[in-house]
């Protein structure tokens, strides 16, 4: 099913001459001063040394393995991501701890299949702790990918959008409606596209350079949270993509995947300083896995699994795993709310 209606959307969306031409006419990034953490990406010597950029080693073992993103190895690097994100949006082991009331929910609903019924609920999609109506399921977890930001947790949230996949895609991307569903945004801009001639719709056709399908650019956004004195500012690789039957994705239907991760100006992993007014964040792995599902009224709606992973210096790892948390619940909440309109 996923795979017939991937080339169903080839066939039908790929990006028309029109929007080629426009797309191409973006900014590219200059490349050779843009560095990402890669020391827990899954990627070969031969991927790594494409990249264009020794890892830095200055004797502090969380400045390795960053490598440039120039040369064709940035699309293995973004290959490596889905790898990571995938996994980590999938894995629906006992590592999570869920908040009180997700706890709550999932003990519930395995009491009542275990007696062999249940108290009505209909659940949408056919994989493990799949949601159910306006249900949002939080987790936190510890890291298990070793290395920098290892030590703050990653938080999951999980919940159905009455939208198809694919707008839920789309609005993700669009860095002009950001703010008409996260509160805490301040702003996002483009920076520059990476990939050319590829869309995210299609999974078929591969941007020439990078070898990969889909869409990814740099962006640049700001945040402000509650109880925090600066914005926080963040620089990230955004990629995105469809899924695939090669991707071993339990589907119902058309999915997507969207990865970040921050990027840097410098090989070992700092800023330029230029912007005194904010706060430079790291965003080690965000998340927003879209899995397309039909409703009891045969609608075609979405469930949405985001995962976030972040490093805030200055704020305790406990207010920013409590931050987290909060925003995770209410960044599904709020898109849903903008496609109730």
């Amino acid at each position: 099913m996923l795979l017939e209606a991937s080339l169903e959307a080839c066939n039908s969306c790929c990006i028309m001459d029109d929007e080629k031409t426009q797309q191409n006419a973006r900014p590219i990034l200059d490349r050779t001063t843009s560095f990402i953490r890669a020391h827990d990406l899954p990627l070969t010597e031969t991927d790594r040394s494409k990249c264009c950029g020794e890892a830095a080693d200055d004797g502090n073992s969380s400045n390795k393995e960053l490598l440039s993103l120039s040369g064709n190895g940035s699309g293995a690097v973004m290959s490596a991501l889905v790898t990571v994100g995938l996994k980590e949006a999938t894995d629906d082991s006992t590592r999570w701890s869920a908040v009180s009331n997700t706890d709550k929910i999932l003990k519930k609903r395995a009491k009542q299949l275990k007696k062999g019924n249940n108290d009505g609920t209909i659940i949408m999609g056919p994989w493990t702790n799949a949601t159910s109506g306006t249900d949002v399921f939080v987790w936190s977890s510890k890291c298990t990918r070793p290395g920098h930001g290892s030590d703050y947790p990653v938080v999951k949230s999980r919940g159905l959008i009455p939208a198809s996949a694919r707008d839920v895609v789309e609005l993700i991307k669009d860095s002009d409606r950001v703010m008409d569903y996260n509160k805490m945004s301040i702003g996002r801009e483009d920076q520059a596209v990476l990939t050319q001639d590829s869309n995210v719709h299609c999974s078929e056709t591969k941007c020439p350079e990078l070898g990969v399908t889909g869409e990814a650019k740099i962006m640049i956004s700001k945040n402000q949270p509650p109880l925090v004195r600066k914005p926080l500012a963040f620089k990230t690789l955004f990629y995105a993509r469809q899924l695939n039957s090669d991707d071993d994705v339990e589907t119902n239907g058309v999915a997507y995947i969207t990865v970040g991760r921050s990027v840097w100006e410098s090989p070992d992993g700092t800023a330029d300083g230029a912007d005194n007014s904010t706060t430079r964040c790291e965003i080690m792995l965000t998340v927003n896995l879209v899995r397309e599902i039909t409703n009891e009224n045969g609608e075609v709606w979405c469930e949405l699994t985001v995962i976030t992973h972040g490093i805030s210096p200055g704020i305790p790892i406990f207010i920013c795993k409590q931050l987290g948390l909060l925003a995770a619940e209410n960044y599904i909440k709020d898109i849903r709310a903008l496609f109730e309109k």
